[in-house]
């Protein structure tokens, strides 16, 4: 078996799905986004997806550590995705500043979580920015092979003050080819790393901090 491969024959995708508030690492810290890195300067690496919106701001870029999850229905089958499952850190002066991701503190750059509510719909929970689920829109395949591939991802609630996340430069993550030696039901996870550039209204992003001046709920 592939070392970075985990099998747990008794997870169920649902257990993928539990709230994100179940999930937060202990370290978890609270803090809200800035651009004293100036984002608005940084651009995305080279790909064939559709940039974003000229409207839209990039307000974050996180890390993304975690895994890909597959489950096998019996060992003649192909593992199917069920989901992914990630602990977001604060990379965007890191990035901004083309500083190594290798140096990103996970204590004190806790930022949010990425889960999956059910088997095809991704949510992130960030700080400063609240619960936004998401669908794929476009894919591009990583520049390197072996990496999953590279995502825009476009809100499904245009209330929220997220509007697009791309899924860019991964790591790892693929499945297994077969599900050869694995019992019925097993759940595979697959490490991975990514950055999540994270795209925002500017008129929702100032409908949140006059909220917060309010003391008024946020979603």
């Amino acid at each position: 078996m592939h070392p970075s491969l985990v099998v747990a024959a008794l997870v169920l995708p649902l257990a993928l799905a539990a709230p994100a508030s179940s999930r937060l690492p202990g370290t978890f810290v609270r803090r809200q986004l800035n651009d004293t890195c100036g984002l608005s300067a940084v651009q995305q690496p080279p790909s064939t997806l559709t940039p974003p919106d000229a409207h839209n701001q990039l307000v974050l870029i996180a890390l993304g550590r975690g895994t890909q999850n597959y489950t096998c229905a019996d060992e003649a089958s192909v593992p199917a995705s069920i989901g992914a499952v990630a602990n977001l850190f604060n990379a965007s002066c890191d990035v901004a500043e083309a500083t190594s991701l290798g140096a990103v503190s996970e204590d004190a750059n806790a930022i949010g979580q990425h889960f999956f509510v059910d088997a095809t719909t991704p949510e992130f929970d960030i700080i400063g920015l609240g619960n936004a689920q998401v669908k794929k829109v476009e894919n591009a395949a990583a520049p390197q092979a072996g990496n999953i591939p590279w995502l825009k991802l476009d809100a499904k609630d245009q209330s929220t003050a997220v509007r697009n996340v791309y899924r860019l430069n991964t790591k790892g993550g693929v499945a297994p080819t077969t599900c050869a030696g694995q019992a019925p039901g097993s759940v595979v996870q697959v490490a991975y790393e990514a950055q999540y550039w994270v795209y925002a209204s500017p008129d929702a992003m100032a409908a949140r901090r006059r909220k917060r001046s309010l003391g008024l709920p946020l979603n």
